[in-house]
This record gives structure tokens, sequence and C-alpha cells, in this order.
């Protein structure tokens, strides 16, 4: 304490609340008390709990005629505890002695008033004059302070210099776990609100039949989605049978457009010499076949969304003429000198790694800076939490009135090791075998893709020595490894099949053929 309130400590004291207490100062049943309320207030995580307890505390120890914590928060006070005050209006409306909880705000030091009437200080405030207030006891909540707990008499003993340590010592301990209780609420309100926009987007994400909760997937989602909000155009990045394409009718679907056409192209569909006509459209004469004007995919969007999928495959010819048209927005019909305007939201797709073919010179740079935000689509082995939901998706799609399915545990787990190289549509492909020729009600190891059964074989009951236990005869043991050579080119290529040609060294026929005979293949 001060000089001065030291001459004065029978009608007023204050206490720095941020300096230790003397080791005495509480005598041993207040000392014991507070140690009390603070392992109660450190057990609880509920901020409405934690005010509770220091109501009990406070009315407990030092019987106040009033009572109250005040936060504040630039000029508005908010209460947060009241004891013998009015339950309806502000807590300004309240009779304390406002000029005591600002003097206390002001100066960050706790009050002890013993008689404030005769406190030269206090004495003239009128609302201690108009309360008959006797005694006081007013300390800050936290440092600097947040608010007040602010106690009073008004006929009572007057409160003394131990009641003032006790409660400062409590209100210490208040305004670091009421803190604490506070950001915990906020956090859980946080996950409760991420959960629900989880639910939400997964919810979503099944209106566009796109299955799964994996966190890759779900924040895929999201971008496509916010980005389809802003009109932005989209460049989808992933494997072959990811679901590209249901990411971009989910991606017309959320955007301002959702009503207008959306006009899907698969560029390697188009036969090589009509690209440019199917695309851009034609004019009557401009080509032995043009008998009459036609519109082009591009000319069809207007006003709508254009999905270019696999747009890697652009011949470099007709590459110029996109990057114009994604420029400024025109176009010309095959053959015609009058440009046309076209007002299309762009969302394109692909499986190529299109930043090795801009190196070989067989993709344009500035066209693929002008086909807009990359999104990822990850592939199935990346998230395999998510193939019992797709297998009870699957299932629920092929199968037939009276004969539902299920996979044995087994089975699900061969599921979930495989890496799927051409990720969900090859799940859904197993899924309708099973369904077409498993006559049980369960689907077992046995009933699966002999390249599904192989690897479980390989370590049911052997553990994870694969050369343990007698071998498997040798046209197998070769018919195994090239499968698994075969869909290591697979995913080297990212399921592009024409490289994955080029790299095994196969014809078409025989590549094709493999494909086949292991499973592989894809409707």
């Amino acid at each position: 304490m001060s000089e001065r309130d030291t001459t004065r400590a029978h009608t007023e004291a204050t206490l720095d609340p941020r300096r230790p207490l003397p080791a005495a100062a509480l005598g041993a049943g207040r000392f014991a008390a507070v140690f009390e309320i603070g392992r109660q207030l450190l057990e609880q995580t509920d901020p409405s709990t934690v005010l509770r307890t220091i109501h009990d505390a406070i009315v407990g120890h030092l019987h106040p005629d009033r009572a109250c914590v005040l936060t504040v928060q630039g000029e508005v006070f908010q209460a947060r505890l009241a004891h013998n005050l009015p339950a309806d209006g502000p807590p300004e409306s309240w009779p304390l002695s406002w000029t005591v909880i600002r003097h206390v705000l002001d100066r960050g030091l706790a009050v002890l008033a013993s008689d404030i009437r005769q406190d030269a200080q206090f004495a003239e405030a009128e609302s201690i004059q108009r309360f008959r207030i006797r005694s006081i006891l007013c300390v800050p909540l936290g440092t600097p302070p947040r608010g007040v707990v602010y106690l009073d008499n008004r006929s009572a003993r007057p409160f003394d210099a131990a009641d003032l340590e006790f409660l400062t010592a409590v209100s210490l301990y208040a305004s670091l776990v009421l803190d604490r209780t506070e950001e915990y609420a906020r956090a859980s309100e946080a996950l409760r609100r991420a959960d629900d926009r989880l639910d939400a987007l997964q919810a979503e994400l099944l209106r566009h039949e796109i299955v799964g909760a994996a966190p890759a997937l779900l924040k895929a989602y999201d971008a496509v989605r916010r980005f389809a909000r802003g009109g932005a155009r989209v460049l989808l990045r992933g494997e072959t049978g990811t679901g590209k394409e249901l990411f971009a009718r989910a991606y017309a679907a959320s955007s301002p457009r959702a009503g207008a056409p959306y006009v899907p192209v698969t560029i390697p569909a188009l036969a090589p010499t009509l690209v440019e006509s199917e695309l851009f459209g034609h004019v009557r004469g401009a080509f032995t076949e043009a008998a009459r004007d036609k519109k082009g995919r591009l000319e069809v969007a207007d006003r709508g969304v254009l999905f270019l999928d696999e747009v890697g495959d652009i011949d470099p010819a007709v590459q110029t003429k996109l990057l114009r048209f994604l420029d400024s927005g025109e176009l010309f019909r095959v053959g015609d000198t009058q440009a046309r305007r076209v007002d299309a939201l762009v969302v394109s797709a692909t499986n190529r790694p299109l930043e090795r073919d801009v190196e070989q010179g067989r993709f344009r740079a500035d066209l693929l800076a002008r086909l807009g935000h990359t999104v990822a689509i990850p592939p199935l082995r990346e998230r395999s939490e998510d193939v019992p939901r797709l297998v009870e998706h699957f299932l629920a799609r092929h199968g037939r009135a009276g004969l539902a399915k299920t996979f044995t545990p087994e089975a699900m787990e061969a599921l979930r090791r495989h890496h799927w190289p051409f990720n969900v549509r090859e799940l859904q492909q197993v899924v309708e075998r099973a369904v077409c020729l498993v006559d049980s009600d369960r689907v077992g190891v046995a009933d699966l893709p002999e390249y599904l059964q192989a690897p479980a074989a390989a370590t049911a009951g052997r553990g994870d020595d694969a050369t343990s236990g007698p071998p498997v005869p040798l046209k197998k043991a070769i018919e195994e490894l090239e499968r698994r050579h075969i869909v290591r080119a697979l995913e080297h290529t990212k399921g592009n099949k024409r490289r994955a040609m080029e790299l095994l060294g196969l014809s078409p026929e025989t590549f094709y053929r493999r494909l086949e005979e292991f499973g592989l293949h894809k409707k």
C-alpha cells in the first residue's frame, strides 16, 4: 500500500491484483477456502458454471448485500453475475456506486472502502448517499481490467482488509478460468459449426453423387463450390475415374447459372478433324460436309456453363483459338469472318501433367494460365476410408429388389488395401460384378476378381512374409507380376493409357486385352 493508503486503512485500502499475496494474509481458513475454490474453478469448462462457483464463494464467505460481476466492452457493461440486483434492465440502472467501478477500471487497482461515506475521495458520489452504501469492495477482473467484481453492504458489517485479500485472490482465479472457459466455449462452437458445415458439404456431395467424407475430398468440393459462386474458372486435375465430371456438374449447380445450359465437351471423343468445328461451329460451305450453318459447343453454352473434359488433349492448332475465346469471349465459326460474342463460365478437367506438356511444347503456357484455379481431386487410394461408403452407395444403385448384399469384413479390407488405378470407376465395376455374379447375400474375398484376391490371400494367415508357404503356380505368379507392372505404368502416367502403352511397349490390341483379362478396363 502507498503511505497515504496506510494512514487511512480503516476507511480505504487499495491492492494491486498482480502483487503476490503474503503467506499469512488470508489466515488458515480463508487460505483453504481459496485453494478449494481454485481447484473447483480449474476443473470447469463451462463459463456459466464458473460464474456460479464465483457467486457461491462471494456470498458464502463475504455475505454482501449486493454483488455482481461486470465485464465491459468499450463503454457498454454486461452483467455476468448478479446477487440481490434487478433481473431486468441494463446494469447502468442498478443501485451501485459507478464512481468506484470506473475508478477501479481506470486504475486497475482493487478498492476497499470500510466506511465510504467518510472517504473524501468518494463521499461526494451521489449514488453512495442516495443508496445509503456503507462499505464497498471492488476488484478488477484481469490485467488490464476487462471488468470488475463489485460488492457493497448497506447495514451489515463493513468489509476489511482480509476480505479484500480474499476477493482479490478469487477474482484472479476467476479471470484466468473465465478466459479459458470462454475460449473453450468459442472453440467448441466453432467445431460445432465446422461439423455442421461438414454435414452440409456431405449432403451437397451426395446430391451430386460424389460419395465420401475424406478431408481432401471435402476440401476439393468446397473449393469448387466457392469458385463457382464467384464465377471463377476452374481446372479440375485428377486421375482417370476420380469423378472430375461429377465435380464439374457440381460447379454448374453451385454457380449463378445453375438453371442455364450445361454443355460438356469430351475432347478425346471428338474426331480429330472435327474438333475445331465441334467447338467453334461452322458456316455453310466451310468444308465438304458443312451443308448448313451450325453452332459450336462454345456457342451453345452461351449464358451457361461449359465443361472442357480432358482439355489437355486439344490439338495445338486449336489451342490458339481457344485462348482467344478465353481472353475476349469472342469466337469465329469455321469459314466465317464475323466474330460472335459468347458469355460462358468455363470449367475444365485433365489427367495429364500439363506443366510437362508445356515444357515439351505440346500445350501453350498462356492457355494453361487462363484455364483458372487448380483444384486437385484426390485419388481413391488416398482416401481409403471412403471405400465402405462407396461400396454401400454402389450396392444401393446396382442392387436388385429383395437381394440386398453386403461385403464381409475380409472382403472390405481387401478393397481398402487395393491401390485402385482407375479409382472410383474401378470400384463401381467390382461392386456391380459382385451384384450380378454372387448368389449369396454376403460377398467374400473368394467372390472378388482374382487380382483383388491375391493380395488378401498372400497376407491371410501368413503374416507379412509373402514368401512363406507353398509357391503358387508359375503361370499365376507371372500373371500377377504382369498385372502389377501394368498398374505401375498406369499410376506413373496418372491413368493415361496412351502413355502407359508407350512405356510398356505394347500394341493397343495387346494392352487393352490385358486390361480386360486383369479387370483393369473401364466402361
